[in-house]
């Protein structure tokens, strides 16, 4: 295998690759979308243009990499947090501080993922639904062990309480919720048990 500098042209591909997804977090945060080129991320990234299609076919497959790789994180942890023998209501809760500490890990992640990816076209719109459908799937688990009331779908739930926590967090990032982030989290995890409708789980007989 021919190497170039000790790097394999596999090797140099893909950090031409991770040098185009960082210019574009950056850009994509501080610009927006709407305001970002091909040619801007290429310039950032220092590279010319013939690498940009060399990663991907447009802009939107850009950002689409983007919210794809920012939700695989943010479900990782929160499999990691859900997935513990703590209590259900504290499991609950860490989840939500998961998704609440994204934006203030890495305000750029929190741009992106909550507000500039709205923005983007088809392929982003396909990634965001995948990962919110990831996100549903992880509140379902949870709900299946707290929720016995019959006839009460647990799936419409996980989806109710991704999308209002989700708007919670976006109008705390934006300014409009004026809370502590430990604040933003006890209202989620009211938000969660409210919709929930827990009871008790019946004896066992």
């Amino acid at each position: 295998m021919r190497t170039y500098g000790g790097e394999t042209a596999e090797q140099r591909a893909s950090l031409r690759r991770r040098r185009l997804l960082e210019s574009g977090l950056e850009l994509f945060a501080s610009r927006g979308y709407a305001h970002t080129s091909i040619s801007a991320v290429l310039r950032h990234a220092g590279l010319k243009d013939r690498y940009f299609t060399e990663s991907f076919s447009s802009l939107d497959a850009l950002m689409a990499a983007l919210v794809r790789d920012i939700y695989e994180e943010q479900i990782t942890r929160c499999a990691a947090v859900i997935g513990t023998d703590r209590p259900l209501r504290e499991r609950a809760r860490d989840m939500i501080d998961v998704v609440a500490g994204l934006p203030l890990q890495d305000p750029r992640k929190g741009r992106v993922k909550l507000a500039e990816s709205l923005g983007a076209g088809p392929l982003t719109a396909h990634e965001r639904r995948l990962g919110l459908q990831r996100m549903s799937g992880l509140v379902d688990s949870l709900l299946r062990e707290g929720v016995h009331r019959p006839g009460t779908d647990t799936a419409a739930l996980s989806v109710a309480v991704v999308g209002a926590v989700g708007e919670m967090v976006l109008s705390w990032f934006n300014g409009v919720l004026d809370i502590s982030r430990e604040e933003l989290v006890d209202q989620g995890l009211f938000l969660f048990e409210a919709l929930a409708g827990y009871v008790p789980a019946p004896p066992a007989t």
